[in-house]
């Protein structure tokens, strides 16, 4: 968060900077320049931290260091919006009587910039300490970080792949999804390789669906593999992958790693040139990346299956209509069942004591329908004393639980990847929307010219702003950050 909040505070400064720049007071002019210093060094700092981002974790002197940059950016932030709010007001003009007021109020202008110059010498002093503490840092994160471009540690840190362990009576919610899924793979009379996807935002529970049904359903096939694609990779290793589960399959065995890339996909495509095959891309991120794996799976005419799970519309556009399965966040009821199941396990019936359901429910509801928090919230209570007490303490401090307990960092991990693979354009945008209460739904067109207000919309060509900004609002549920709660008769986003 701490890359957003520069990515923020730098934009503000440069409107303030450039709206500031025709005036002429030599007061003015000296706060300006001194904002923008300011503003090449944070924007320094916020390219340490996209460097940093890269890395698959990082040690708790890191995190403290970038903790302690976004507290400096929300100061900074203040103190723009104070700049220009004071200068703003001193360059009005109007009639006779706002001249007389600003003459009548002009020790306590000339005061307010005198603090705001104060201000940012504290800033600066903050910063260049900032700057030194930086070298803390380093030695660290060299070592014991993984790159993320690493495929294993990338996939073993974030992603969920395929949980053999999941029994059928926990794909709770699913069974709509699930028939639509299975009937796809058995069309026998289709013959044409198909590509299934489904898609919805992290968490949702498409790799749990996908789990069961490969489970039940791979064996129908001569060939089978699971890989598990990452926002990081590299295309070998998918292949490589691929290719070991494939033989490991027919108990063959082969010497993928010391395999060139080129080697690995005329292999590849030997294979399954002759065998009805279902290959599982899970965590799919871009269209691109589908199309250069899909290079090796080649058409048999045998009815073979390509099913891919993803967070984004456009990957999922790669399938026809028919074969696209968005899936949503469980209903009340079906969240409410999922979570007893995993916090009763050994009460029949997975009943939740009456004196609980209250606390329980309040629960379930911050959740929000996600299967991957409801099955970790659930276990984690499953282990505690079942009183009130003991869960109200837990609902009371469930956001810290969130950062801090062991057991629900993957939870985390899994949503956070969505919006730190964010561009840095929509990032800023889709952190404003929780200035909105919890629950409350946001009309299109108010979002939009807050957003614009805010500074936050880039002018592109001739385009309005507010259609830039509409623009940017449709990516945002294209990337299942955003929920649509309502379309108008034109099918435009109404209410999210």
């Amino acid at each position: 968060m701490a890359e957003a909040a520069l990515l923020l505070v730098t934009t503000k400064i440069g409107i303030a900077v450039a709206a500031e720049s025709l005036h002429y007071t030599r007061s003015v002019a000296k706060l300006s320049e001194n904002m923008t210093l300011i503003r090449n060094d944070l924007e320094l700092i916020r390219a340490f931290l996209k460097e940093i981002g890269k890395k698959a974790s990082t040690d708790g002197v890191t995190e403290t260091w970038i903790g302690q940059v976004r507290r400096l950016a929300y100061d900074m932030e203040d103190i723009v919006d104070q700049f220009m709010y004071v200068v703003g007001k001193h360059h009005q003009k109007g009639s006779w009587w706002i001249s007389v007021k600003k003459i009548l109020k002009k020790p306590q202008y000339l005061f307010t910039l005198g603090e705001i110059a104060t201000a940012l010498k504290r800033i600066n002093q903050a910063l260049t300490r900032l700057k030194q503490n930086k070298d803390w840092t380093e030695p660290i994160a060299g070592v014991g970080d993984v790159s993320a471009t690493n495929y294993d540690s990338q996939q073993q840190l974030y992603l969920p792949g395929h949980d053999y362990s999941i029994s059928d009576d926990e794909v709770v919610g699913f069974d709509k999804n699930r028939e639509i899924l299975m009937e796809s793979l058995n069309l026998q009379e289709c013959l044409p390789l198909k590509i299934i996807a489904l898609w919805g935002m992290g968490g949702i529970g498409k790799s749990t669906l996908v789990s069961n049904v490969f489970r039940n359903e791979g064996s129908n096939f001569e060939c089978h593999a699971w890989v598990s694609v990452s926002q990081s990779y590299k295309l070998d290793d998918i292949w490589r992958r691929m290719l070991k589960e494939i033989y490991s399959k027919d108990k063959k065995e082969l010497d993928a790693e010391k395999m060139t890339c080129a080697e690995l996909q005329d292999e590849l495509k030997e294979i399954l040139q002759i065998k009805r095959y279902l290959i599982i891309l899970d965590d799919v991120w871009t269209a691109e990346d589908f199309r250069k794996i899909k290079e090796v799976l080649v058409e048999t005419k045998m009815g073979s299956r390509i099913i891919i799970t993803t967070r984004f519309d456009e990957v999922a556009s790669e399938a026809d209509d028919a074969y696209k399965i968005k899936v949503e966040p469980l209903e009340e009821k079906d969240a409410w069942l999922l979570f007893c199941r995993k916090a009763f396990p050994r009460i029949e019936n997975h009943i939740c004591p009456l004196a609980l359901q209250k606390c329980g429910k309040s629960i379930v509801k911050k959740c929000g329908g996600l299967p991957l928090a409801l099955v970790a919230i659930g276990s984690i209570l499953s282990l505690k004393a079942k009183n009130v007490t003991e869960w109200s303490l837990f609902l009371g401090q469930l956001k810290w639980e969130l950062h801090n307990n062991r057991n629900l960092s993957r939870v985390e991990k899994i949503l956070n990847l969505s919006y730190k693979y964010l561009p840095d354009y929509l990032k800023s945008c889709f952190l404003y929307c929780a200035m909105f209460p919890e629950d409350h739904l946001i009309h299109r067109k108010r979002l939009i010219r807050l957003w614009v207000a805010e500074g936050f919309i880039e002018q592109k060509g001739t385009c309005s702003l507010e259609d830039i900004a509409e623009g940017y609002l449709t990516e945002l549920v294209q990337r299942s950050m955003l929920h649509v709660v309502e379309r108008n008769s034109f099918n435009r986003i109404k209410r999210v």
